[in-house]
């Protein structure tokens, strides 16, 4: 397996005696187990490239990485996928100032639209598509999510089509597709359809948190996107994030396939122990998705918290777990923990409609915060939503009517947008 910048580090730690650079700890640090991996925490020492910049080793590991995705080029990030989308609003913006959505974006997009002056005009389906006049407006890119966070994959083709109609790029945010890849039982990733693609190696990957990638079609797209990496992204990224890119994805070409077997073995046994609940089907079987009909799907997730289960996120009666090759031998306990659960103490009491209408960004600045109770009927000044999934529920704009007040009451601790728990609505 080719590491090439973990096995630089690795050199470096061999030889090193004494280290008076960033970061503050030295390569030793405090004494116990959250220092443990300071030695593979270096900055831009000499022979350890520079991610703004690269040339070495650095480079080597985005080939090999681009490679393994199936794109021309990867540009390597440790600030997450939010980074990536930002970077590929850029470069769409440079090709027209109107973005196109079709379906639901994580509130990286938005945000990104807002603050680089972006227009946007969104489309809830497919179906919409083929009635928009475009004489007067240039679309610059046109962004869409495949999968989702239930591992739900969009047929991209009509997408592509669009795209290629307005003379955009077609961006592709595959944060959940990261492993995809490497198993030919899981399936295919974007690239046959993307301009660009942004990827959280760290959501499905072992990768420390922060870990992502920005996907590219074609070699020409590069430059433009690293001049957005450098003005985008921090000049101290995370040399540990890195390496654990590079080992993971060395791991995966190799172990790949024989480990998401693995996985799928043991989700189709766990799926027999299953007690309560039924697992809903998706394209990702990785993504394990669990309905409970008569509980509320947060509930059991703080259920599960307190017995030391985490699961990655609920929505209304359904819970969300990421199965790897990493815990799945974890399984049996998942399925014990759930087979106590006394479910009639867990009924739901608000459900709420994953129906929204989107709407453009605004630039109303006159607000106020008001309690969450208090909100009804008033116009949010911000983009709300739950993390995660990270997607907007409530944009700027939005009138807060009774059906968004009661998502507001159901996540209020779950909830971004919020200044101290108040929601901020225009005057």
């Amino acid at each position: 397996m080719i590491k090439k910048l973990y096995e630089t580090v690795m050199d470096i730690n061999a030889d090193v005696k004494a280290r008076f650079c960033m970061p503050g700890h030295g390569g030793i640090g405090l004494e116990g187990d959250l220092y443990a991996c300071a030695r593979f925490d270096w900055t831009e020492a000499p022979g350890l490239d520079n991610l703004l910049q690269s040339e070495s080793v650095i480079l080597e590991s985005e080939k090999s990485i681009a490679k393994s995705m199936g794109y021309a080029q990867t540009l390597m990030l440790t600030q997450g996928s939010s980074c990536g989308i930002h970077i590929a609003v850029c470069t769409s913006k440079d090709r027209g100032n109107t973005l196109a959505v079709i379906g639901e974006m994580h509130k990286s997009f938005w945000a990104a639209c807002r603050l680089y002056g972006a227009n946007t005009i969104a489309f809830a389906s497919d179906k919409e598509l083929k009635s928009f006049d475009n004489s007067d407006i240039k679309i610059g890119g046109v962004f869409v999510t495949s999968p989702d966070y239930f591992g739900n994959c969009r047929n991209l083709s009509n997408a592509r089509a669009f795209a290629d109609e307005m003379g955009a790029l077609l961006v592709v945010d595959e944060a959940h597709a990261s492993h995809f890849c490497y198993s030919s039982l899981l399936p295919n990733n974007a690239r046959d359809y993307a301009d660009i693609s942004v990827m959280s190696m760290h959501k499905t990957m072992p990768v420390y948190g922060g870990g992502a990638i920005v996907n590219l079609r074609d070699d020409s797209l590069r430059p433009q996107c690293e001049k957005y990496r450098s003005l985008i992204h921090s000049t101290s990224p995370n040399y540990l994030t890195m390496s654990s890119m590079d080992c993971a994805d060395a791991y995966m070409r190799k172990y790949g396939e024989r480990d998401y077997k693995r996985v799928k073995d043991s989700i189709d046994e766990f799926g027999r122990l299953l007690t309560i609940g039924e697992i809903i089907k998706n394209d990702d079987f990785t993504r394990l998705v669990i309905r409970f009909n008569d509980a509320d799907g947060d509930a059991v997730l703080q259920y599960l918290a307190k017995r030391g289960v985490y699961a990655e996120m609920s929505w209304e009666d359904k819970v969300v777990f990421i199965v790897t090759p990493f815990n799945c031998d974890k399984l049996e306990i998942l399925a014990k923990e759930l087979a106590e659960i006394n479910i009639s103490s867990l009924n739901s009491q608000i459900k709420s409609d994953k129906e929204f209408i989107y709407t453009n960004v605004r630039q109303d600045e006159n607000t106020e915060f008001v309690e969450i109770d208090d909100a009804l009927g008033r116009i949010s000044a911000e983009d709300v939503g739950t993390y995660p999934p990270g997607i907007p529920v409530l944009f700027k704009g939005d009138v807060i009517d009774e059906n968004k007040l009661n998502y507001l009451k159901k996540y209020r601790n779950r909830l971004f947008g919020l200044a101290q728990g108040r929601v901020a609505v225009i005057k």
